[in-house]
């Protein structure tokens, strides 16, 4: 089984191969979008990647092909060695990642299934956008009170009318 470490990125992406006993039999950079296609030929394989916003696609893909994956926690991945001496080097993070694949098993987050991702966004926008109108709501608010005009409660969806009629 090859050892598969992808440094993943938006545009593109930075792929370390190793096979069992540790050596390198491939490398380079790849677009992302690309990734998925990418896959279907290579043989079964783990494929590491660390935890971002792409990851869970990749490791989906990945499932789809029947490689086994693996999206390790950032916070491991830094003790791995992974961004040494802070310099952010995309090929040596995926070198060191496929060579740590290679000697243990490195624990992964759970990747949650489609569906609940998507709920999961889904709440997260909604809350982004409750808590953007509550703020201009009380910027409005207290603008309004500056010029001593006080608006009267009542649901956010009326705040339009209700400051006209103030």
């Amino acid at each position: 089984m090859n050892h598969v470490a992808i440094d993943l990125g938006k545009k593109k992406s930075q792929i370390c191969t190793r096979s069992e006993d540790g050596r390198i039999v491939k490398e380079g950079s790849y677009p992302t979008l690309g990734l998925a296609g990418l896959m279907e030929d290579w043989t079964a394989s783990r494929v590491v990647v660390e935890t971002c916003a792409e990851a869970f696609f990749v490791a989906k893909a990945a499932r789809s092909q029947g490689h086994e994956v693996g999206v390790v926690p950032a916070t491991l991945v830094k003790t791995l060695g992974v961004g040494a001496r802070g310099v952010k080097n995309d090929r040596r993070d995926a070198q060191v990642l496929s060579e740590v694949s290679t000697r243990i098993d490195l624990p992964s987050v759970h990747i949650p299934q489609e569906r609940s991702r998507r709920i999961k966004t889904l709440c997260g926008m909604r809350d982004g956008l409750v808590q953007s109108r509550t703020q201009l709501i009380n910027t409005v608010r207290g603008w309004l009170r500056g010029e001593l005009q006080h608006v009267r409660s009542g649901a956010s969806y009326t705040f339009a009318t209700r400051v006209h009629m103030s």
